[in-house]
């Protein structure tokens, strides 16, 4: 087959691409720009960003919010340029696409992905759930009858999820619970406490220099934000974070119980012998493996890449399409 094999992450704040025999091509915010005329740019990522910022006419639209398709038409100009970034406009042989989702997106939004990347010029294309894609990803072995766990954080969802036999045992989707509902939680209580407002850049800082899960020693940061108009340093402490960071570790303790919980008995030995894997951005936060660990009793450990689980996921499932019609939803 000549024609090339794109895997693509859509993710809320991120989508990410790899080709087939390229390797990992690009890591973009999936955002695309609308010209002053209405017309779809034709850059998305950080190029729409900069766009934006330079001409106050150019808007920009996320497609993908808490997991969900929340703007088709944004989403199909978004799939056209990855495609196009890939292949090239001009194309003789069509490639294979595979998109990795949230679960628990419903069919109309999966239609309207399928039909986007057919439009965009794919021969075939595939939808893939974000924990078989993360758990091919983490390195998985999911065709034989063994059962592993795989927890995927992402900045606007949390899939969780027992797969075995290449599919679902038992799963729960969090949508709208990731790291930007953290951010959110952060930005709100300096603004209460603090009476000052921070950008994201300065929340992602704190989160990566102050955000600790369970007990630690306290740590404090120097913060530059605005307060009508003016600018205010103030000095935040790690414990303030606490009530953010409890809210946010609950919840996926929760889910993972109620996973486990329907997790059949010999499948939950596999899980317990072999731990639970947390992939995803918000992986990352530091001591949520010991929090969780400690709420099921079972080890609980981070992929060294976390971030690049699901789009490693993507290119496994390209050598695999046999696989993919049989168990996942496609369009040909």
């Amino acid at each position: 087959m000549l024609g090339k094999k794109l895997g693509i992450d859509l993710g809320t704040a991120t989508v990410r691409l790899v080709i087939k025999g390229e390797g990992l091509v690009a890591g973009e915010p999936s955002v695309v720009g609308m010209g002053s005329e209405g017309d779809w740019s034709s850059v998305y990522g950080t190029a729409a960003i900069e766009a934006a910022a330079a001409a106050s006419r150019q808007r920009l639209y996320r497609p993908v919010m808490g997991g969900a398709v929340v703007d088709p038409v944004a989403a199909r100009a978004l799939i056209n340029h990855i495609v196009s970034r890939a292949v090239g406009r001009q194309r003789i042989f069509k490639p294979d696409v595979v998109i990795a989702v949230m679960a628990a997106l419903p069919g109309d939004q999966r239609r309207t992905l399928l039909e986007a990347a057919m439009l965009a010029g794919a021969r075939t294309a595939y939808l893939l759930n974000t924990t078989i894609a993360a758990a091919m990803g983490c390195g998985m072995r999911l065709s034989g009858p063994n059962g592993h766990c795989i927890i995927d954080i992402g900045a606007g969802k949390t899939d969780l999820a027992v797969v075995a036999l290449e599919s679902t045992v038992a799963g729960q989707t969090l949508p709208g619970h990731g790291g930007q509902r953290l951010h959110a939680c952060i930005a709100a209580h300096i603004e209460s406490e603090h009476g000052i407002t921070v950008e994201s850049q300065t929340v992602e800082a704190i989160i990566a220099s102050l955000a600790r899960v369970g007990p630690h020693e306290e740590r404090r940061l120097q913060l530059r934000g605005t307060r009508d108009g003016d600018d205010r340093e103030v000095t935040l402490a790690s414990t303030e974070l606490a009530s953010c960071l409890d809210s946010h570790v609950r919840a996926i303790a929760i889910a993972l119980d109620a996973v486990l919980a329907d997790t059949p008995p010999s499948l939950l030995e596999d899980v317990r012998a072999e731990g639970v894997v947390l992939s995803g951005g918000g992986a990352r936060l530091e001591g949520l493996d010991r929090a969780l660990a400690a709420s099921c009793g079972i080890d609980v450990h981070v992929d060294l890449e976390p971030h690049l689980c699901t789009v490693k996921g993507t290119g496994y499932a390209l050598d695999n399409l046999d696989v993919m019609k049989r168990n996942f939803m496609y369009i040909r």
